[in-house]
């Protein structure tokens, strides 16, 4: 004989009645052939739960996840890290991306709102950055005082992307993918260093617009100067004027000549310039992009004849650490000043062509060494 079920007994015959399920939850009816007749519905719903729960006092307790870094400590050793293997531009670049999501996504935080402010460029909008903080503070508009790394989910991600593909200011596919990079690193370190917990898996991944097919295929390359370009661009009579500094007149002869970045030629130091056993002077990349762009470059035998050398040793002569003294120091770079000015050299000759610029020199001197 099969076992009776709860269904098969008359419950209706005793009027009111009260059951107690195993997991705890009680049925009550109040007497009514009705309220009978629900009961037995429900009881016949939830039977097949009923036969796959544990017993009380046997429930297994789900194990929970280990406390994850607070967000603003995790996201500071993350960045302390990128500084010790990323070059300071990209570092700036960073920050600025994380900054980005956390303004976006958090900014009913206060401790999020706090390090924001704290982290301004400058004493009059840190401080005024503050104030709101401490007004907002009063106001009652912060939900939280302080976040933890796990309370970054995959919807908080995707919510993110969309802010920045919508509105009058929607950036573009490449820009949003840069950011997702960046928050990609992010997780990778903080998943890599137990400080983000809720999950192995990075969440950033999947969310990215392009493949790494699709992006190479969008990606335009800087394209060379054309011989006609390169001719009207350094004809004495409208170069000498307008790049009449040091850096603006010797700073494209070094990129066309050898092939420097644009940071790399700005920054040279006199101790920078050597020469060889052999008997060719060169310039040591002593800081670059990559590490593979620290090398010894030759010095062009053009630059010599045009007196680089008798340039260099004016600077030395005058106590000067870099050959472009002169050039300020932003945002992690010497060349703001030369980029500008070669781009109105440009304009100002109609030879301003797409994809083209400073970089250029660099694509017409492997052109060069190609054919």
């Amino acid at each position: 004989m099969s076992n009776p079920k709860l269904t098969d007994f008359d419950f209706g015959s005793i009027g009111r009645y009260e059951l107690t399920l195993p997991n705890g939850v009680k049925i009550k009816t109040d007497g009514t052939q009705a309220d009978h007749s629900r009961a037995m519905e429900a009881l016949e719903q939830i039977g097949p739960l009923l036969q796959s729960m544990p017993a009380p006092g046997n429930q297994q307790q789900t194990p929970s996840l280990p406390k994850s870094e607070p967000l603003i400590a995790a996201v500071q050793k993350w960045l302390a890290n990128c500084a010790g293997k990323n070059g300071a531009r990209t570092v700036v670049t960073k920050t600025y991306h994380i900054k980005d999501f956390m303004a976006r996504s958090f900014s009913h935080i206060e401790s999020v709102e706090r390090w924001l402010a704290e982290s301004q460029n400058t004493d009059f909008l840190k401080e005024r950055g503050l104030r709101t903080v401490e007004a907002r503070k009063v106001r009652g508009d912060y939900k939280a005082k302080d976040i933890e790394s796990n309370a970054i989910s995959k919807k908080t991600l995707t919510d993110y992307k969309g802010m920045l593909a919508s509105g009058a200011d929607a950036q573009t596919a490449k820009t949003i993918d840069n950011k997702l990079d960046t928050l990609k690193d992010f997780f990778d370190y903080a998943i890599g260093h137990g400080l983000y917990t809720l999950s192995q898996d990075n969440p950033v991944q999947g969310l990215h617009i392009h493949t790494k097919k699709t992006r190479k295929a969008s990606t335009q390359s800087f394209q060379p100067f054309p011989v006609t370009a390169l001719q009207t661009l350094f004809e004495p009579k409208t170069y000498l004027p307008r790049m009449n500094e040091p850096d603006l007149f010797w700073g494209p002869l070094l990129g066309v000549y050898s092939g420097m970045r644009i940071g790399e030629a700005t920054q040279i130091r006199v101790q920078d310039v050597h020469l060889a056993d052999n008997g060719v002077h060169y310039i040591h990349i002593h800081k670059s992009k990559t590490i593979g762009g620290i090398r010894n470059v030759p010095i062009a035998q053009a630059l010599i004849d045009l007196g680089f050398l008798h340039y260099v040793e004016e600077c030395k002569a005058a106590g000067a650490e870099r050959i472009f003294p002169h050039c300020p120091y932003i945002n992690h770079s010497y060349y703001k000043q030369l980029s500008a000015a070669l781009l109105e050299h440009q304009r100002a000759l109609n030879i301003k062509l797409p994809q083209t610029s400073f970089h250029s020199f660099r694509v017409n001197v492997i052109t060069v060494e190609l054919h």
